[in-house]
């Protein structure tokens, strides 16, 4: 009833699918509220401010805008979080049509399909980067051209963290930005080394206890850091400080992170891990352009490799 009244807007840190029972109830705002609808809740009728508790009697004189408090802002931190969570894979519908358990008896069989599927994850994670990149606050502040410089040089960066948060122990399937779930044998085959990086990565955040507000701002600082060629650092770097203090704000003051030793900085230090990280995709995406010239390189894929991004 208060979120209708209020016109509350919450945001689900985890999947969406928090349980709300008598005990757990208030840990998570927006699965309360959407189980609310579920149960059979109607927004429409409930009571507005002015009725609120006069069982039936008039409502008051409508208070002067003046009178009514101004919305408080919303913090970067938590719209970093929303921006991740709004372009994430949905994990309910993960798409598995692809998806082969066990490693197929000839390495070099069906070598095309898998080229192909190999670009169509780069290309359909790029796009749903981008996606995020546009919802960073600030981001759109820049200059066009340093949105794009910042973005191409830090897209393979962002494509491997985020692929390895959702690595999980003694679980082979990686999980790429656009939904599609394959098993890490069936991306040997055209990832080749570069996805056991990927998944060692994502098996070091996992014993980092990595969470979602941090994810949130590394995830930013991978793209919003000095690139050579920028036309306005400056703006970059206001930007950039005012995450670096998110962070440091959340690693100090929240209650979970306090309990991890060396937090902030063990976080900064996997964001440099990162540049080892592209430039080893950047190889991948080299040698699968040139030893399977059959099947034409996509004009983005052929962008990185022409101009040796993110070098």
């Amino acid at each position: 009833q208060r979120t209708v009244q209020k016109n509350a807007k919450y945001v689900c840190l985890a999947d969406k699918n928090c349980p709300v029972d008598k005990r757990r109830r208030n840990r998570c705002q927006f699965c309360r509220f959407q189980k609310c609808l579920a149960v059979g809740m109607v927004k429409e009728v409930v009571r507005t401010d002015g009725l609120k508790g006069r069982r039936g009697r008039l409502p008051s004189k409508p208070k002067s805008p003046q009178e009514s408090p101004p919305s408080p802002p919303v913090s970067l931190i938590t719209a970093l979080v929303r921006a991740h969570v709004d372009t994430c894979p949905d994990i309910p519908n993960l798409d598995y049509s692809q998806f082969q358990m066990s490693k197929p008896e000839d390495p070099h069989g069906g070598r095309e399909d898998n080229v192909r599927a190999f670009y169509t994850i780069l290309l359909q994670s790029m796009d749903v980067l981008r996606a995020w990149a546009d919802k960073i606050p600030g981001y759109a502040d820049l200059h066009k051209d340093d949105q794009e410089l910042l973005f191409q040089s830090a897209s393979l960066e962002l494509f491997v963290l985020k692929a390895a948060y959702r690595v999980q122990p003694n679980d082979e399937k990686i999980i790429f930005e656009n939904g599609q779930v394959f098993h890490r044998l069936q991306c040997m085959k055209t990832f080749g080394e570069w996805i056991n990086s990927i998944v060692e990565f994502g098996l070091s955040l996992h014993r980092m206890a990595l969470d979602i507000s941090s994810l949130a701002c590394m995830s930013a600082l991978a793209m919003i850091t000095l690139r050579h060629g920028l036309r306005e650092p400056e703006k970059m770097e206001d930007l950039q400080m005012k995450i670096i203090d998110c962070l440091r704000d959340h690693c100090t003051y929240n209650s979970e992170a306090q309990r991890k030793p060396h937090f902030f900085s063990r976080i900064l230090s996997k964001i440099a891990e990162l540049r080892t990280l592209s430039r080893e995709g950047l190889q991948c995406m080299t040698e699968v352009a040139k030893f399977d010239d059959a099947i034409t390189a996509p004009a983005v894929i052929q962008s990185y490799i022409s101009n040796q991004l993110p070098f």
